[in-house]
């Protein structure tokens, strides 16, 4: 069947530039091209700047995306959005063994009735290298789809997946533990597919461990998972990590982490070279506190930031008590739900000799105080004796 022709592209194609206000975007999401408008398109020598091109909900089926493939003007692309069209297997099959596209770095195919086969064909891609992000969710990749791809060595960039919606179980997941590819991947979203709790926990853990890598600074030294939204699963996984043995430095501020995930890293058998933690803005509360000052992972540590984590005056308490933390140079508490007592029990520890920040006035320093006004009584004394001689001599002359 011949193929209808679309006779107005290089309009279409200037009024979308008119409507992103620049010659590197097209979003054609309201307008609807269908195959003979793509078809039209690829063959325009109007979108050699295009670098982020939309075309969802467009009723595209394989004709689009070969079209796409033999186009020699999307040399730019980085992005390409092609959600709720029927491109199916065979289309992915076109993307995939395409080599127009060396610049892609985010692929969105959702919606497009795609199977384990349409991943494979993914997974065994050869000119996809640049890819960063690839979103393939409500489809039917199913465990095998998901197997291919997470054994694939077609994206070394990858930072992001998302499968929502897959039929994705367990078996599929249990594919993490064996893979070695993907090191970059930063997030992973199977929400919606039957996962139990086993298989939640295991994408956490290869999630976790793959952070850990990237966020590694100072040859292994200092690790940052500052705002990265981890709570107290991911601190299990930590704790378990025997890579960071290393670690002196360890920055876990703006998360969801609780006295659990605290508990985790005081029991780590890796974690014992601590010299600065900071979980600034968790819930770790008294009994966080509590995991901290009787850990022996902690005994080194020199500043330890708890800023705004429900700890009471109790809390307090413990660190003052703690010969854990006798090593403590600077403490930063504030946010904090304690009162004066608390804070008044951390000046009079006898652990805490060397705090350097908070500052207080402690009893030794008040001592000299006293001492200084004792002597400045005595020499004021004497200034008047010595004036009350003077005059009698006076007198007497």
């Amino acid at each position: 069947m011949k193929q209808k022709k679309f006779y107005n592209i290089e309009g279409a194609i200037r009024n979308g530039f008119k409507l992103s206000r620049d010659y590197e975007i097209l979003d054609f999401n309201f307008v609807k091209l269908g195959d003979p408008g793509v078809v039209a398109l690829a063959k325009s020598k109007s979108i050699k700047q295009l670098k982020r091109l939309t075309l969802s909900s467009n009723n595209l089926t394989p004709i689009s995306t070969q079209a796409l493939m033999e186009s020699g003007y999307l040399g730019n692309l980085e992005s390409l959005k092609m959600y709720k069209n029927q491109i199916g297997d065979e289309g992915v099959k076109y993307l995939a063994e395409g080599d127009k596209l060396p610049s892609l770095k985010s692929l969105r195919l959702s919606w497009n009735r795609i199977s384990s086969e349409g991943a494979k064909y993914l997974a065994e891609a050869k000119h996809l290298k640049a890819l960063n992000s690839l979103v393939l969710a409500d489809n039917k990749i199913g465990d095998e789809g998901f197997k291919h791809l997470v054994h694939s060595e077609a994206f070394p960039e990858l930072e992001i997946l998302d499968l929502r919606h897959n039929g994705i179980t367990d078996e599929g997941v249990k594919e993490l533990d064996k893979s070695k590819t993907f090191s970059k991947l930063q997030k992973v979203d199977l929400s919606e597919n039957p996962l139990t709790d086993q298989g939640k926990g295991i994408l956490a853990g290869y999630l976790i461990i793959n952070m850990c890598k990237n966020k590694m600074r100072e040859e292994g030294t200092i690790l940052d998972l500052s705002n990265t939204g981890i709570g107290d699963l991911e601190c299990k996984y930590i704790s378990e990590n025997e890579e960071l043995a290393d670690i002196t430095q360890l920055y876990l501020e703006l998360n969801k982490i609780t006295d659990k995930g605290i508990e985790h890293l005081a029991k780590s058998e890796h974690l014992n070279k601590l010299v600065l933690l900071s979980l600034d803005r968790n819930k770790i509360g008294d009994g966080g506190i509590c995991f901290i000052t009787e850990s022996a992972n902690f005994q080194n540590l020199t500043l330890l930031m708890v800023e705004f984590n429900g700890i009471t005056d109790e809390g307090l308490k413990m660190i003052a008590e703690s010969e854990t933390m006798s090593n403590l140079l600077r403490l930063y508490i504030e946010g904090n739900n304690y009162t004066e007592d608390g804070f008044y029990a951390l000046a009079e520890s006898e652990f805490l000799t060397q705090l350097e920040y908070p500052e207080f006035e402690r009893e030794e320093e008040v001592e000299e105080e006293e001492e200084e006004e004792e002597l400045e009584e005595v020499e004021e004394i004497e200034d008047v004796e010595e004036e009350e001689d003077l005059e009698d001599k006076e007198y007497e002359s």
